[in-house]
């Protein structure tokens, strides 16, 4: 079912708002290739994940509210849990096959929405892009959803695993042409691969074009 892009509530837009300034003032954020992004979703965000902002980075720069997957195990810290509730995040428990999650995903896509993937799993700092696992090119098989990959480049140097603040780099948030579905009969495998690829050209584009002009979105 295709649908409109989900705006977000009031609250939810005066705080990216808010938040988007901030990262433009002060980290220079900057957007690039926003034109490729479908008007319609759904459709499913393969993104690097080169730090734990990513998540408030990529939610700040995206023009629509999407949704993301969030652990299981956050359970264990009331206050953090309560907060991301108010996301409406899929759960997901780490280190299983975790079938209902999986099932949620593919209701949320078939009811329009835009899922976030960060498919290396983890937050990786050491290398311009992690191996990736198969659930974001599984997702779009079955959902017949695309996918659209998006690099996030600086913010390993903004906010370093471990640092308690975050530090002064510039910023960028670059959008690559969406992967169709499984149109040609591609196996996850294969689909990974050319996400992959399109990911560490992403990367590797935001690493020597500076500064990156500003989209507005």
């Amino acid at each position: 079912m295709s649908r409109s892009l989900p705006a977000g509530g009031p609250g939810y837009r005066l705080l990216r708002f808010l938040v988007r300034g901030l990262l433009r003032r002060v980290w220079g954020l900057c957007a690039d290739g926003f034109a490729r992004l479908p008007q319609r979703g759904p459709f499913i965000i393969a993104c690097n994940h080169p730090s734990e902002i990513d998540a408030i980075v990529l939610a700040a720069a995206l023009p629509f509210r999407p949704t993301y997957l969030a652990s299981r195990h956050i359970e264990q810290f009331p206050i953090l849990f309560w907060l991301a509730r108010r996301f409406d995040p899929v759960f997901v428990r780490r280190g299983l096959s975790d079938i209902g999650a999986i099932r949620a995903c593919l209701q949320r896509l078939e009811g329009g929405e835009v899922i976030v993937v960060f498919p290396e799993g983890r937050v990786v700092q050491d290398a311009d892009l992690g191996p990736l696992h198969e659930g974001a090119a599984f997702l779009s098989i079955r959902s017949r959803a695309p996918i659209v990959p998006v690099a996030l480049v600086g913010t390993s140097a903004m906010w370093p695993l471990g640092a308690r603040w975050p530090r002064r780099a510039r910023i960028s948030v670059r959008v690559g042409a969406p992967v169709p579905p499984d149109d040609n009969g591609r196996r996850a495998e294969a689909l990974t691969a050319e996400i992959d690829a399109a990911l560490r050209r992403l990367v590797a584009a935001g690493q020597v074009e500076s500064p990156v002009q500003r989209e507005s979105h």
